[in-house]
């Protein structure tokens, strides 16, 4: 009986009350839930752009690497095995090589730009299916097989193409300039710019990529292996432990097989930071929504003082009272929460798909879950109930005299 006349109370004061104060209500809860799904959503979609650029094009989803006391991997049957595996996309071998790179831009041996930087050759067929460079290219075009002479390189080295460190590249190079190479066994190579890259990955956009057979003719090798990276369908992303386990049956035993996750460093630091910011900003909106309610409940209390005493005055208890203004909280909280939710999956996401924000840690659209959408849930009930409450609490402790004549 009690929860029905608190029901009765909150549906009374609701209806008769007014209607403008009450759209308005809803609209501050509407906005207090979109935004808190809002900033969840951005910096999860920030944390998931700086993982797909590290396996994109970076380190795929497994990296294997030679064993402690070996340069190369030299097991061939094992790496041409990876690709069997059920559930593995491809697999793509590189050559890595440190490298001095030198480009004279008039060719008399005065203002030479030079950097060391990370030379990797690739299969390109293989390369295509496992990594997304060949799709990044904003000059020139990707290599063939059969290129020799031919080099594609990032922006970073490059210079001059919008790069975050122009005062280490070469100063601005383009397609058809010719770059000189230092090998670390001392081999001196020539090499024709065939294409500039952009990944919106600062690591791989400091990268240069020649053939595997341009690379073994540097190195003097054949059919090995300075690192193999393996790409696993999409829907498998998170298994890669199983898939290792997998990929150490096929011979690869003493290897060092790592996950994406493993090798992430600097960008794993920044996810485990955007996603504290994230945490921090969602709970300092939630303390803004409850305090929405609170002075929102607050107010009608003061209004409704008179009422409070008679109804006390003719027997009706304080937690009928109390439950009455909670239970209006939570009416604006759950219509806020209905209206939000429309708001973001049927406005917002769509929106945001078509049109993502250019970040420069990738393309940044809205990661909406069901957790962060529950959670979002959650937390504006709690705030409301508490908001909701405390000046309820208070406003009925009052004697019936001091309420009814103030």
């Amino acid at each position: 009986m009690n929860i029905k006349a608190s029901f009765f109370l909150a549906r009374t004061t609701i209806l008769r009350g007014n209607k403008g104060t009450l759209i308005m209500t809803i609209l501050i809860m509407t906005l207090a839930y979109v935004n808190l799904i809002f900033i969840s959503s951005v910096f999860g979609g920030i944390v998931e752009a700086i993982n797909e650029q590290s396996i994109k094009n970076l380190y795929s989803n497994i990296v294997i690497a030679p064993a402690d006391d070996e340069v190369y991997i030299e097991n061939k049957y094992a790496m041409d095995s990876i690709d069997t595996i059920p559930g593995i996309v491809a697999s793509s071998a590189h050559y890595i090589n440190n490298t001095l790179i030198s480009y004279d831009a008039n060719n008399d041996g005065n203002d030479v730009q030079r950097g060391k930087w990370i030379v990797k050759s690739v299969d390109v067929e293989d390369e295509i299916r496992v990594t997304q460079i060949s799709d990044s290219m904003i000059e020139g075009e990707y290599l063939d097989s059969n290129d020799r002479d031919k080099i594609v390189i990032g922006k970073e080295i490059a210079g001059g193409h919008g790069g975050d460190l122009d005062y280490l590249s070469l100063g601005g190079v383009y397609v058809g300039d010719e770059i000189d190479i230092k090998f670390s066994n001392g081999i001196r190579r020539t090499y024709t710019i065939k294409g500039i890259f952009s990944t919106k990955n600062s690591q791989a956009d400091q990268m240069a990529f020649v053939t595997t057979k341009e690379m073994e003719s540097v190195l003097g090798v054949y059919n090995l292996a300075s690192e193999v990276i393996v790409k696993i369908n999409d829907d498998e992303l998170g298994q890669e432990e199983k898939y290792i386990k997998q990929i150490r049956q096929t011979g690869l035993v003493d290897e060092d097989i790592k996950t994406w996750k493993q090798l992430t460093g600097f960008t794993s630091s920044a996810s485990k930071s955007f996603t504290m910011i994230s945490i921090i900003l969602g709970a300092i909106g939630t303390v803004v929504a409850g305090v929405t309610i609170f002075i929102i409940i607050f107010v009608s209390i003061v209004n409704k003082r008179k009422q409070i005493g008679i109804l006390k005055a003719i027997g009706m208890k304080e937690s009928t009272i109390i439950l009455s203004f909670v239970m209006q909280a939570i009416f604006y909280a759950v219509i806020g929460i209905i209206f939000g939710v429309s708001i973001i999956l049927f406005l917002i996401r769509p929106f945001f798909i078509n049109n993502p924000l250019d970040f420069p840690v990738g393309w940044v659209s809205l990661k909406i879950t069901f957790n962060i959408i529950r959670i979002s849930n959650i937390s504006l009930v709690i705030a409301a109930l508490i908001g909701g409450f405390i000046p309820a609490f208070r406003g009925t402790k009052e004697s019936i005299l001091d309420t009814i004549w103030g």
